[in-house]
């Protein structure tokens, strides 16, 4: 009887952890089961310290940020530094600097809030 329950055991956790891999499987989540997979099969392979490991795995990732660097994805400082002007005429396109109509001229019009030559100094906003 001891041996049947032992069977019985072995057979429901099997079939338990089979159901929980595939639910994983539909999940999508299969993915991070081979990171796990691999990360467990680095710590077999190296058979130094897990600090000596982990050293080669940033120094995989130090190489691939030198490559982000090199591709240039991004507004480099050169470009937004403070001294570097694009067009010296206030109001000018950016494109056109040295047109003679302005870009984007700004006119507003006139109401209470900003209080404009109307004579409404008393009126509280």
């Amino acid at each position: 009887m001891p041996t049947f329950k032992f069977i019985f055991f072995t057979l429901s956790l099997s079939f338990i952890f089979l159901h929980s891999c595939v639910s994983v499987s539909i999940l999508d989540l299969d993915n991070a089961l081979k990171t796990i997979e691999i990360d467990v099969m680095a710590t077999r392979v190296c058979g130094e310290k897990r600090e000596d490991c982990l050293g080669e795995e940033e120094m995989e990732s130090e190489n691939n940020r030198r490559v982000l660097v090199m591709q240039r994805k991004y507004i480099s400082y050169e470009t937004l530094r403070r001294d570097m002007v694009p067009c010296a005429n206030p109001g000018a396109s950016y494109y056109d600097c040295n047109g003679s109509h302005q870009a984007n001229r700004y006119n507003r019009g006139c109401e209470v809030i900003t209080r404009c030559a109307r004579g409404i100094k008393g009126i509280k906003a």
